[in-house]
C-alpha cells in the first residue's frame, strides 16, 4: 500500500523523474549533481512509498515497471506545474543569477555561433551555466515538453509540430573543394558535381542528404565515398583528398580559418534551409527563457550572413 502524498516529497518525485528519464542511477545523479548513494537513498524511499521495484535491472540498464510506467505522466506534470509556479513567483536577474541553461544544438550549428552566444550571455550573467546538448530531431519536442532542454535550434520538420517557434536565418547550400583540385578551379556544373566523389556530413550513418533528394527528383545520384557525423571533420577530409563537400554557405563561412577551400554555389537548385529557434509553451512565461531567447535571436542578428 502506498503512503499518502504528503508524505512523498517533492525532491523525490524529482529523482524518480530523473532515474526514469536518464534510464539508470549514475545517469541521474550526474543530471541531478548529485552522489549515486543519494540517488540509492531517494529511490529507496521511493519504493517503500509505492510498495514497488519501480526500476528493475535489465543487463546494463534499469527499467521501468508497470506502475513506474502508469506514473510517470502524472509526476511530470506535477513537477511542470511546481516549477511554472515557481518560475512565476520569482523575478529572473541576469547579473545574479545562477541558472543553468540546456540549449538543443547540432554539432555544426554549435561551432557556428555557440561562442558569440555565451560571450554575450556571460557578458550580462557572469553566474550562469550554458550547456549545449547535441539531440534527436524525433525526441526535439519531448525533451523540450519535460524541460529537458530550455530551447533549441533546428530547421523545420513534422517532429517539431507543437513546438513555438521564431526563424533565425534562411541559408543556401553551396559546395566546397580544395583549392588545386584537378577538376574544380573557381566553378563547378552538373556533370563535374556528379562525377566527384562526396564526403557526406550527418550525425546518422545512413540516409540521403537534402541534395541527394533534390538530385533523385532529376533521376540523379552522386557518390557518397565517405560519411562523417560532423561537418568539421567533412571539412578537413576534403582538405587531404579531391572529395567534395555541400554543406550551408554559414557552416562555410564558419570553417574557412580552418581551411580555406573554394566555396561554389550548387550547381542545381534545393530549397532555402530555414533555420528556428524553438521552445515548448510551457517555458513562454519563462523570464530567464525569454532572456536567453532574445540573446539568441541578437546573436544571429549580428553575426555574418
Amino acid at each position: 500500500m502506498t503512503r499518502p502524498i504528503s508524505r512523498i516529497h517533492l525532491n523525490l518525485l524529482g529523482v524518480f523523474e530523473a532515474i526514469y528519464s536518464r534510464g539508470g542511477v549514475t545517469a541521474a545523479a550526474r543530471h541531478l549533481h548529485l552522489t549515486q548513494s543519494a540517488i540509492s537513498h531517494s529511490l529507496a524511499k521511493l519504493r517503500v512509498a509505492f510498495d514497488d521495484e519501480l526500476f528493475v535491472r535489465f543487463g546494463n540498464a534499469m527499467v521501468p515497471t508497470a506502475l513506474a510506467r502508469a506514473i510517470i505522466g502524472p509526476v511530470r506534470d506535477a513537477l511542470g506545474m511546481v516549477e511554472q509556479a515557481l518560475v512565476a513567483a520569482a523575478r529572473f536577474d541576469p547579473a545574479t543569477t545562477q541558472r543553468s541553461f540546456r540549449i538543443g544544438l547540432r554539432q555544426a550549428n554549435e561551432a557556428r555561433f555557440f561562442a558569440d552566444l555565451v560571450s554575450r550571455a556571460l557578458a550580462q550573467a557572469p553566474g550562469a551555466t550554458l550547456v549545449s546538448v547535441n539531440f534527436r530531431r524525433s525526441e526535439i519536442a519531448a525533451a523540450l515538453a519535460h524541460g529537458e532542454l530550455d530551447m533549441a535550434i533546428d530547421v523545420p520538420s513534422a517532429a517539431i509540430d507543437g513546438l513555438l517557434a521564431e526563424p533565425l536565418r534562411t541559408d543556401t547550400m553551396v559546395v566546397a573543394a580544395r583549392r588545386g583540385h584537378p577538376a574544380i578551379d573557381g566553378a563547378i556544373d552538373l556533370a563535374t558535381y556528379l562525377a566527384c566523389d562526396h564526403v557526406h556530413a550527418s550525425p546518422r550513418s545512413t540516409g540521403l542528404g537534402l541534395e541527394d533528394q533534390a538530385l533523385a527528383t532529376k533521376g540523379l545520384s552522386r557518390t557518397v565515398r565517405v560519411r562523417c557525423q560532423n561537418i568539421w571533420s567533412a571539412w578537413q577530409t576534403v582538405a587531404r583528398s579531391d572529395m567534395i563537400l555541400t554543406l550551408l554557405d554559414a557552416h562555410a563561412r564558419a570553417l574557412r580559418p580552418v581551411a580555406d577551400h573554394q566555396v561554389l554555389p550548387l550547381p542545381f537548385r534545393i530549397a532555402a534551409w530555414p533555420l528556428q529557434l524553438l521552445w515548448h509553451e510551457s517555458a513562454a512565461r519563462d523570464p530567464g527563457n525569454a532572456w536567453l531567447r532574445a540573446l539568441v535571436q541578437e546573436t544571429f542578428a549580428g553575426s555574418t550572413p
